[in-house]
């Protein structure tokens, strides 16, 4: 019985090992990263994201910043029901549901321009 306890601990132990490794990084925008002329729709098209990957906005902090909104923020650029909004130039973002995230430029111009993402989690 002793022997059966120490291999489900050694299996929990790998398993907690392994799993993480099954998520994946995006620096958002790619090379350009979160910038005004970069189509985001594009970019994530045919991406599958998943609870635990990681978005990676990399952007000049004097020219915009990255918000987190709801869906009606998003369609209107409206940065005032913000959930968490971040200008470091580097702002990382874990993917810990599934369903729909969106985010946008609070400079509503930038943000009407296209600098704007929402993709869905599975």
């Amino acid at each position: 019985m002793a022997i059966s306890a120490i291999k489900l601990v050694y299996i929990f132990f790998i398993l907690s090992i392994v799993v993480p490794s099954f998520a994946k990084e995006y620096v958002v925008g790619g090379r350009k990263g979160w910038s005004p002329g970069v189509d985001y729709h594009h970019w994530a098209y045919g991406k599958s994201f998943r609870i635990g990957d990681v978005l990676r906005f990399i952007y000049h902090p004097k020219l915009t910043d990255v918000a987190s909104v709801d869906i009606s923020s998003y369609a209107l650029c409206d940065g005032v029901k913000t959930y968490t909004k971040d200008n470091s130039g580097r702002t990382s973002i874990t993917l810990d549901n599934s369903g729909a995230y969106y985010f946008i430029s609070t400079n509503q111009t930038r943000c009407s321009s296209g600098l704007k993402l929402e993709l869905h989690v599975v």
